[in-house]
């Protein structure tokens, strides 16, 4: 992998200097190896602490101000299953508001940075991400898990970058085990983030994607209950060994504890067994007028007609006015090469093994079926 794709910047680099303190503590420090990096956490930590103080106040004081939607549409559905491309284009209907990558990489002295930091922080965001080559700027969308983690204990983000343990995921992306005063604690992070959206786009509706959000649905409903939820879902054959690439040359770069290849499997395949358990599981909580299912290989397709029946789904009555920006969107699209993951070292019959619950209830055949289905959708794709 060449270093220009590697991300030289750690997303704790502004973390809470407490939350980090507090993190190397349950975690007994990072492995020797990361030593230097959380050194340099550490001090762009406290030297932007006054920073993070004062923007904290700006959003206090800002906060009774600006108006907040309350049905957001959430965007769920494991890692590597579309649903950026869904987001990125969803995104282009100016009447939706998102967090920005800008906002997702510096949550906590975002505001008060305002179009200063923006400005210096452009030319250094790479114009694709490494994993699947699909477009960044500091200005698209991006998932707000990973902000949360720089100042909220209460986020599943941090069994990324402490990858051996694995009780933040379990407690705020599962919601296992957890006590109503880690619970309500999540819930006012969670909503200190949907704030900070709202400032950047007052009044519009919030267009939510994180993964994470999967295996949460009931705790999303009791924050919003008349929330929207378009659940994307693909072939787990296909999911499994492109969520590898993204950690092999993503999310193993922000790690800050050692960790093996094995162990790196295993929390691939935890990760999208757990999530999708408990998205199937709860999925049926939601009220059938506020959820669109959405097959990838369909959506993939015929992106716009996909589009128009979300809208319809949910009631959004401005699908004709962002038409020209979504097909625009879609046909830039049209020249995109994927990734091809036919030499993943991740095994498809454990992925058949240990996922055939998702095989079944998402309607995927396995075996010499499947080979056929994918053999009739290529020539389909020609043909329209």
């Amino acid at each position: 992998m060449a270093d220009d794709k590697i991300p030289h910047a750690h997303l704790y680099y502004t973390i809470n200097p407490l939350k980090w303190v507090k993190l190397l503590i349950e975690n007994k420090g990072v492995s020797r190896s990361n030593l230097w990096l959380a050194i340099k956490i550490t001090l762009i930590s406290i030297i932007s602490s006054p920073f993070q103080i004062l923007d904290r106040i700006l959003v206090a004081i800002l906060k009774p101000f600006v108006k907040q939607d309350k049905e957001p549409v959430f965007i769920i559905g494991h890692w590597r299953s579309g649903t950026t491309y869904l987001h990125y284009l969803m995104a282009k209907d100016k009447r939706f508001g998102y967090l920005s990558l800008y906002q997702a990489f510096l949550p906590n002295i975002s505001t008060i940075g305002g179009r200063f930091i923006k400005m210096i922080l452009k030319p250094l965001v790479p114009g694709k991400r490494p994993q699947d080559n699909i477009e960044v700027d500091i200005d698209l969308p991006a998932e707000e898990e990973n902000a949360i983690s720089t100042f909220s204990f209460e986020s599943a983000s941090h069994s990324f970058w402490f990858p051996k343990n694995e009780s933040y995921y379990d407690s705020y992306s599962l919601f296992d085990n957890v006590t109503e005063q880690q619970r309500s604690k999540w819930q006012v992070s969670y909503k200190r983030l949907m704030t900070k959206i709202a400032l950047d786009f007052p009044g519009k509706k919030p267009l939510i994607k994180n993964p994470h959000n999967s295996g949460r649905v009931k705790e999303l409903l009791a924050l919003y209950p008349n929330a929207k939820f378009i659940h994307i879902y693909r072939n787990p054959f296909k999911v499994l060994p492109s969520t590898y690439l993204m950690y092999d040359m993503v999310v193993k770069t922000q790690f800050l504890q050692d960790f093996s290849q094995e162990e790196l499997h295993d929390k691939i395949f935890y990760y999208y067994k757990s999530s999708m358990q408990n998205l199937l599981r709860d999925i049926k909580l939601i009220p059938k007028q506020n959820l669109y299912k959405l097959k990838y290989e369909e959506f993939e397709l015929n992106p716009l007609s996909e589009l128009e029946a979300i809208y319809k789904q949910f009631g959004l009555d401005h699908f004709e006015e962002a038409l020209p920006d979504f097909t625009a969107y879609v046909n830039e699209k049209k020249v995109y090469t994927k990734n091809n993951h036919s030499s993943s070292p991740i095994d498809q019959q454990r992925i058949l093994t240990e996922c055939n619950f998702a095989f079944t209830e998402l309607g995927y055949s396995t075996g010499a079926n499947a080979k056929k289905e994918q053999a009739a959708k290529r020539i389909k794709a020609r043909t329209i």
